[in-house]
């Protein structure tokens, strides 16, 4: 999946032309005041739990040193969001992407905060994502770029190692299973102010480890931006 703007845009242009179904309920979507209105009906979207203020959860991520500057969420990890999340990872599901960026885009531009100058989704490993064919946090990605003009970077950042699955971890097994698992690529120039993009958070470890590398290598304000975040332990 090389050209992720192009995916938008087909996906705008078809649901142009079709009208939205809500994902969770099939029922009719909405038109709103885009052409390409939303995959969502309003009452499911109402149904979704919103995360709350901005920076919420920060002072849990990682200790000693928190590599984020702060985060910002959409909503909760919880029904009905954990049902778009898992069709978009497991079934290939893209429209739930667009939904989900839409709807952090608009979230984020509410908050009337200074934007970075740089978006980079959280990179998969290669052998995920071969098995999986793309990678989510890039397709939502493209979707918050397309509605706040922040551009993605893709090749900024690359995961070095695999990582044990971090579903029965615990937060310090988490921030140990992370440590060295990110760097960038040679060669690169790292923006000052960057917002990293990732589908769920539970800890904060991956992206923390994430930050960390980009710190490292000249960053100075690393934020990140989610679609939801899960209680630890919470399957997914």
């Amino acid at each position: 999946m090389r050209n992720l703007s192009w995916l938008t845009i087909g996906q705008n242009l078809t649901t142009a032309l079709v009208p939205p179904r809500c994902l969770l309920c099939d029922g009719p979507g909405q038109r709103g005041n885009e052409l390409w209105g939303l995959d969502l009906c309003h009452w499911c979207e109402a149904a979704c739990p919103p995360a709350g203020e901005p920076q919420r959860g920060v002072a849990e991520l990682a200790a000693p040193a928190v590599a984020l500057d702060g985060v910002r969420a959409l909503f909760l990890y919880d029904d009905p969001v954990d049902r778009l999340i898992t069709g978009l990872k497991f079934r290939g599901d893209l429209a739930g992407a667009r939904v989900l960026g839409t709807l952090l885009a608009q979230r984020l531009l509410a908050q009337g905060f200074r934007l970075p100058q740089v978006l980079v989704p959280l990179p998969l490993h290669a052998a995920r994502y071969r098995e999986r064919g793309f990678n989510q946090a890039a397709v939502i990605a493209a979707h918050v770029a397309s509605r706040t003009g922040v551009p993605v970077d893709s090749s900024l950042l690359r995961r070095t190692r695999a990582t044990a699955p971090q579903t029965t971890l615990s937060a310090a097994e988490r921030r140990r299973n992370c440590e060295g698992a990110f760097s960038i690529v040679p060669g690169r120039h790292v923006p000052g102010r960057i917002a990293l993009l990732d589908d769920v958070m539970t800890t904060g470890s991956t992206a923390a480890a994430a930050a960390g590398a980009l710190r490292e290598a000249g960053a100075r304000h690393v934020e990140l931006w989610v679609c939801a975040v899960a209680s630890l332990g919470t399957s997914r």
